[in-house]
């Protein structure tokens, strides 16, 4: 199951986002910041990252230039998710290596289809990291 970082500092944001991603079988990590996103990465390793532009700190374009300096996600795929659509941030987003942009409020489908398409996009195995042993049946 591909692991998905929510970045936003709105709290309704990111849980009407993790409920999305949830109901398409995704692991959700969430992250209030640019800060707090650089740190879940190093930790968790997300398949994919959404991330907003306006937050409080370091912002979502901070972020994602910091994240594509990196070795470790210079790869790692970002769809901004964002309520700023105006060409200037979506030009510099593709400068910096956006995989997709989508403006707030998003279409019904609309994180779904970016998300998947990033997924099968970055080659991201659907099956779980975790190497867990199969249940066994109980005999009764």
């Amino acid at each position: 199951m591909p692991t998905i970082l929510v970045v936003d500092d709105h709290e309704e944001i990111r849980e009407a986002l993790a409920e999305i991603l949830g109901e398409e079988g995704h692991r959700v990590l969430q992250a209030v910041d640019g800060i707090d996103a650089l740190r879940v990465v190093a930790e968790s390793e997300p398949d994919v990252i959404l991330l907003d532009i306006a937050m409080p700190g370091m912002d979502g374009l901070e972020t994602l230039s910091r994240l594509k300096n990196q070795p470790e996600s210079t790869n790692l795929p970002v769809i901004m998710v964002t309520a700023q659509g105006d060409r200037q941030n979506m030009v510099r987003a593709v400068q910096l290596g956006v995989r997709d942009y989508i403006t707030k409020p998003w279409e019904p489908g609309e994180v779904e289809m970016c998300v998947n398409w990033a997924i099968k996009a970055a080659g991201v195995s659907t099956v779980s990291r975790r190497h867990e042993p199969p249940m066994l049946a109980q005999s009764a």
